[in-house]
């Protein structure tokens, strides 16, 4: 007997019990959609946030002065750092997000995630940390305490409330000290960049762009808020983190783009291992309801089991049909479960919550300093592979649980089959 009259044969079977097939067939459909919806999710948010650490490059090194410390971050520990072999660059900088800024005249409370912080920085030194950004307007000026560059969304906002400013525009930066007096600096829009995306902490789409003189006037204090550094080669990132915690202890929390990306990469395959096995939970509830199908359907079948062994149809046949109903359950099902969670994934996908640093006393310095939020816009990935592997174990469910069963009405002999009924 061929396996397509066996394949047409167990069809025909199934539309028989139509009500029942298609609750088993539902029942089956939970556990592709489920795992289909999970892995391709956690990989898309994942893959996303790799990208968005790798728009840095995983050659950054991030220095900030513990809350916990007592330590200044000064030109003196600039230079210390830039010394470390396998230093590039150790680039100072000022980070006002307490304050406001008015312009158009408008006045906008600085909010790093809603409105736009303050960066004060040297100029020339901006695509160093922000790799092949691109100047849209005007010109980054080599240095001058009045004037500014701003971020693409700074110029256009998407909020109505915030002042479109262009170029030649006048901006004001308003900062607040902890006894409550106010510096301000006025400066002058001199150049627009484009358009570059969400980076690690901060977002150059919503910073002003000061000179680091105007930053240290504003703040009015001795210590740099951080310092950005740049190692020679990825490969040596762990050495200049290392070196740099050995040498200051805790009076500074050391980040590398390169420690995150890695951490990131374990908590998103362990995440997907973990959801993984949830949804198999509901792939044990199909098994078994397939099992309960396919007995219902060979204590109903008796006499007809009789009936085609009497006809010549052997063991292995009645077996093979058998089997190939509860595979044909799981199938259907299977592909079903696909087109869910697929359909599911892109419905549930939208920005990932807010990613914090994950190193003591990083809430501290992100209020201090201004961070963005790093907001993930993520793509379920949807693979051939993920489909395929999802099909298939629906396949191999309904196989297993259709084994017993199928056993059980190959063993029946056309005799006992027929005196059964």
């Amino acid at each position: 007997m061929k396996l397509l009259d066996i394949i047409i044969l167990s069809f025909s079977a199934l539309k028989d019990r139509k009500l029942r097939t298609i609750l088993t067939i539902l029942g089956m459909v939970v556990g592709p959609a489920a795992y289909v919806a999970v892995i391709s999710s956690t990989e898309g948010i994942s893959e996303s946030i790799i990208d968005s650490l790798r728009g840095l490059g995983a050659e950054k090194i991030f220095v900030w002065r513990s809350a916990r410390g007592t330590l200044d971050i000064t030109d003196k520990m600039v230079q210390d750092i830039s010394r470390i072999e396998g230093v590039k660059y150790a680039i100072p900088f000022y980070a006002i997000s307490a304050g406001q800024v008015k312009a158009k005249g408008k006045t906008v409370d600085l909010n790093p995630a809603e409105t736009y912080s303050v960066l004060a920085m040297d100029f020339k030194d901006i695509d160093k940390i922000f790799p092949n950004i691109k100047l849209r307007e005007g010109t980054v000026p080599p240095a001058g305490d009045n004037v500014a560059v701003i971020g693409s969304k700074v110029s256009e906002p998407d909020s109505s409330d915030l002042p479109r400013i262009n170029l030649g525009d006048a901006i004001t930066i308003i900062k607040y000290d902890p006894s409550g007096h106010t510096k301000s600096s006025s400066t002058i829009v001199v150049g627009i960049l484009d358009y570059y995306g969400q980076s690690f902490f901060y977002n150059p789409d919503l910073l002003i762009f000061i000179s680091r003189e105007a930053g240290k006037r504003l703040v009015g204090g001795k210590s740099y808020a951080g310092i950005f550094v740049v190692a020679e080669d990825r490969s040596i990132v762990d050495y200049v983190e290392n070196k740099i915690k050995e040498r200051y202890g805790g009076d500074v929390i050391v980040i590398s783009t390169k420690t995150v990306l890695q951490t990131v990469q374990s908590v998103a395959t362990l995440l997907s291992f973990f959801l993984a096995s949830m949804s198999s939970m509901s792939l044990i509830v199909a098994f078994l309801a397939i099992m309960a199908t396919m007995f219902t359907a060979v204590t109903e079948r008796i006499r007809e089991i009789g009936l085609l062994k009497a006809l010549g149809f052997k063991t292995r046949h009645v077996l093979m049909m058998f089997l190939m109903e509860a595979g044909l359950i799981g199938l259907i099902g299977g592909v079903i479960g696909v087109l869910v969670g697929a359909l599911g994934a892109y419905i549930l996908a939208q920005p990932s919550p807010t990613i914090e640093a994950p190193e003591a006393g990083v809430t501290h310095i992100r209020g201090q300093l201004g961070f963005s939020a790093l907001g993930i816009y993520y793509v379920p990935k949807i693979t051939p592979e993920l489909i395929l592997t999802a099909i298939v174990i629906a396949f191999m469910v309904g196989i297993l649980a259709g084994i017993i069963p199928a056993w059980r009405a190959a063993k029946y002999t056309p005799v006992e089959a027929l005196r059964r009924e």
